[in-house]
């Protein structure tokens, strides 16, 4: 795996200072979406402008030159881009071993900043890494919580990237169990690395309340497929109420939650690292964890 970081820091600047819209425009274009081509075709092609809208980036955001320099002056405060570079050679790292057998090549990389205005449940910071050879993270405003979370997000991305190059995601095919146990992993991976105070709200702000009843729910529901079905057990009701999916009677990211303690009861059983667990089936995993045994479906 070779990484191409994308300095994103210095596009920004140069948006900044830009002096016109065809300006920020041009350099947006080359410099922001023309790395990610490749990504853009992926999710229909078409105008690279228009998918990176769809992301909530575009040039129009450094219009408000105050709103974008508070932030890029908090995540360069923070060594934001200098610990997310860092963060995607320590994943590597941690595969190193095992590079071989997994058949990615170069991967593009940046730090984005996106309008997040409209996903509250987001605490400011999300990623993307589910197409291997491309990975996000993307912070809105910068604050404690999430600032303390960009090695952690970082990873977790290039975790998707490994795991989704290991057992492709296939819209109509992948299961509940299958992409639950993939964000498990992947934020496993990031506790494995930094420790369990860089775990997302995702799995932490989980209402233990209903974690029997969720249990059953997800343990069973580990076969249902199709994309509509699916996210509604890993993003939880909340969400796909204004997304399109299927109700599927969990809390807000049951999903991930779920995922995370299964994965990690499979590693307190077995005492293998997540990287040598990616390589396994997720009903192998789901299995040997031994979480839903106490239940029957």
């Amino acid at each position: 795996m070779k990484f191409n970081i994308i300095d994103t820091q210095s596009a920004y600047q140069r948006l900044l200072d830009a002096p016109d819209a065809a300006a920020r425009e041009a350099i947006f274009r080359a410099e922001l979406i023309a790395p990610y081509a490749g990504l853009v075709e992926v999710f229909g092609g078409g105008d690279g402008l228009a998918a990176f809208a769809q992301w909530r980036m575009s040039p129009e955001q450094f219009t408000n030159r105050e709103r974008m320099t508070r932030i890029l002056d908090k995540l360069a405060a923070a060594d934001a881009w200098e610990k997310a570079a860092n963060a995607v050679e320590d994943g590597h790292a941690a595969f190193a071993p095992y590079e071989d057998r997994i058949a990615l090549a170069t991967i593009q990389f940046g730090l984005f900043v996106a309008d997040m205005g409209g996903l509250p449940n987001q605490r400011g910071y999300t990623g993307f890494g589910g197409v291997p050879g491309y990975i996000m993270t993307v912070y809105d405003e910068p604050d404690e919580y999430n600032l303390a979370r960009i090695q952690g997000a970082t990873v977790h991305e290039m975790h998707h990237n490994v795991r989704f190059t290991l057992f492709p995601f296939n819209m109509m095919t992948t299961s509940v169990g299958e992409y639950m146990i993939a964000e498990g992993l992947a934020e496993s991976f990031a506790a494995e690395l930094y420790g369990e105070d860089v775990v997302g709200y995702y799995v932490t702000d989980f209402d233990d309340s209903r974690l029997d009843e969720t249990k059953r729910v997800i343990g069973g529901a580990l076969n249902v497929t199709g994309f509509n079905e699916i996210r509604g057990y890993i993003f939880g009701d909340n969400v796909s109420a204004g997304s399109g999916a299927v109700k599927a009677g969990v809390p807000d990211f049951a999903g991930y939650a779920i995922g995370y303690r299964v994965v990690q009861a499979y590693l307190k059983r077995t005492g293998k690292t997540v990287a040598e667990t990616t390589f396994l089936s997720a009903s192998q995993i789901i299995a040997e964890s031994g979480y839903f045994a106490p239940f029957e479906f």
